[in-house]
């Protein structure tokens, strides 16, 4: 007869750890490639759905802001009511907004369909922090920082496939395919995700009040560096991404379709790699303030080739691949909410921080958009980018569009130097190993 033994039962723990740790990664990535996946579509419902550039541009801008919000008030309430509720219902009900907006044939059935996606897969990125916080404490750098790699390798994995082989569909099928998944993802998220967490202090954390939690944050200078920081590294990979996108390629590079969607892929492939790496070090070191402060520093670099040199398209790939390499880093913000702060604030805290994140990128994008239409040019930029293409024979002598680019997105240069200013302001403390609880529990 077998024995159940002491060893057996951790065993079990430390497996279903992980298959919680998996399942809320797998809820996190297609979250990422949703995005992708609507701007790889876009195209198609464009033209299906006879929608102008400023309804396209309405229905990117509702979706944002439904998903900041989104952040806000799911993730904050991670914990105060159980992940597996709150996390299967949030896929339920972005399955729904994909069968909405797949069957839609009109604007405001997009629209509807859309609103319910964004706060459906809003508390994605939160719940997999949270999961991590719980299960697994002790690795809290290196897993959040593997799971941002894995949902960006999903995403440029699909960018890179419709990319390259110019796949035109329907936007339909794929949404309908999505629905589908999202609700066999739901059940699974029931199943495997546990309760809250259970600690000694849970009848404080009742008692406490959100008032209360956000006092604390905002009397901490941990949070307002690791909300900087954040804000400003992740914001830029939310504006690049977006703005350095392939129609923008083709008017101001001349770039063919293909050739863009590599240029673009770069940018994720340095996210990911950097992601396991900065994740890595921060967990051998036991600390997250060299890494910090070692990538910002790498991200300035590419930023400042990117904005003075009009680089050649195997430079470019380079410069793209080191500015995510080093803009990943972002990541360890979220390491030093765990670190600094009690744990009843980290729910709400890691929301702020994203939600600031999500802000601060839209800032930026509404910034350079303007400055792209309106054909700014800075004389000193100008006379700059002339001064290094004499010295540097390898790249190709600027053009006025080159120019005007170089205007507009300056601000990278300057939020990512914020950024960094920011890390270096961070104190050098071990990460906390708390010990990892029993699942299951509510």
């Amino acid at each position: 007869m077998a024995i159940d033994t002491g060893k057996e039962k951790l065993m079990g723990r430390k497996h279903f750890r992980y298959a919680s740790w998996t399942i809320a990664v797998i809820f996190f990535s297609a979250s990422v490639t949703n995005s992708i996946l609507f701007a790889l579509l876009s195209p198609s419902f464009t033209q299906e759905l006879n929608l102008s550039h400023q309804s396209l541009g309405m229905l990117v801008g509702y979706y944002f802001v439904a998903y900041s919000i989104g952040q806000l008030t799911l993730g904050s309430l991670l914990g105060p009511i159980s992940p597996r509720y709150l996390l299967g219902i949030s896929a339920v009900l972005a399955s729904s907004g994909c069968v909405i907006f797949a069957s839609s044939h009109s604007f405001g059935t997009a629209l509807a369909g859309q609103l319910l996606v964004a706060l459906g897969l809003s508390s994605s990125f939160l719940g997999v922090i949270y999961v991590i916080g719980r299960d697994l404490p002790k690795k809290f750098s290196l897993m959040a920082a593997v799971s941002q790699g894995l949902a960006n390798f999903a995403a440029a994995s699909l960018s890179l496939f419709i990319g390259l082989f110019d796949t035109e569909v329907s936007f339909r099928e794929p949404y309908f395919i999505a629905a589908l998944f999202l609700i066999c993802l739901a059940v699974l998220l029931f199943i495997l995700i546990g309760n809250s967490q259970k600690s000694s202090r849970e009848l404080s954390v009742k008692k406490a009040i959100q008032f209360e939690k956000l006092n604390l944050c905002f009397k901490s200078s941990a949070f307002w560096l690791a909300l900087t920081f954040y804000s400003c590294l992740f914001g830029v990979i939310i504006a690049y991404s977006d703005l350095w996108n392939i129609q923008f390629q083709v008017d101001f590079f001349r770039e063919t379709s293909k050739e863009s969607a590599l240029l673009n892929t770069m940018i994720s492939m340095g996210i990911i790699i950097g992601s396991f790496i900065v994740g890595a070090w921060s967990q051998y070191r036991g600390d997250y303030v060299l890494p910090a402060r070692t990538f910002s520093f790498l991200s300035i670099i590419a930023v400042t080739a990117l904005l003075s040199i009009n680089l050649s398209d195997s430079w470019t790939l380079a410069a793209n691949f080191l500015l995510g390499f080093g803009l990943s880093s972002s990541i360890l913000s979220l390491s030093i909410v765990q670190s600094e702060l009690p744990e009843r604030t980290h729910a709400i805290a890691s929301a702020l921080i994203v939600t600031g994140g999500f802000a601060l990128g839209g800032v930026i994008q509404t910034l350079i958009g303007l400055s792209l239409d309106q054909d700014i040019e800075f004389a000193y930029i100008r006379s700059f980018s002339d001064l290094l293409a004499r010295l540097f024979d390898f790249a190709p002598q600027p053009t006025q569009k080159f120019y005007n680019y170089q205007a507009g997105f300056q601000l990278i240069g300057i939020v990512v130097i914020v950024g960094c200013i920011s890390s270096l302001l961070l104190s050098s403390k071990k990460l906390v190993k708390r010990r990892s609880p029993k699942i299951g529990s509510s």
